[in-house]
């Protein structure tokens, strides 16, 4: 049985290329999977508590990306696998700084539409 969720988010999105990365000040590595002007969702081996903040950091293209962001959900993944960790997070972006946004501006513009 298959169950359809519906779209909730405000913002396009962009599906996220490998020259881009993302790091969150932790031990573990995450991937980021989709960005958009309000927020981002990334895989992580762990899951985090909703409304938990945290720092970012990212490549976009080839300009840099540094923000806050506030946890909104954690899910675990149905398969795991070596390439994909167990967890989905998507998180909102807090205030970013006009530098990180420009470069999130330009990125989104660049990337096309799914």
């Amino acid at each position: 049985m298959t169950h359809s969720v519906p779209e909730r988010r405000r913002s396009q999105r962009a599906t996220v290329g490998t020259r881009s990365w993302l790091a969150v000040p932790s031990t573990w590595p995450v991937q980021l999977l989709d960005v958009s002007m309000g927020g981002l969702s990334f895989s992580s081996p762990y899951g985090l508590e909703i409304g938990r903040t945290a720092a970012v950091r990212a490549t976009l293209g080839s300009e840099a990306f540094n923000g806050q962001i506030r946890i909104c959900w954690s899910r675990p993944r149905g398969a795991t696998s070596s390439i994909r960790p167990p967890f989905e997070i998507g998180a909102v972006f807090l205030p970013l700084e006009d530098s990180s946004r420009r470069a999130l501006e330009s990125f989104l513009k660049l990337s096309p539409p799914e």
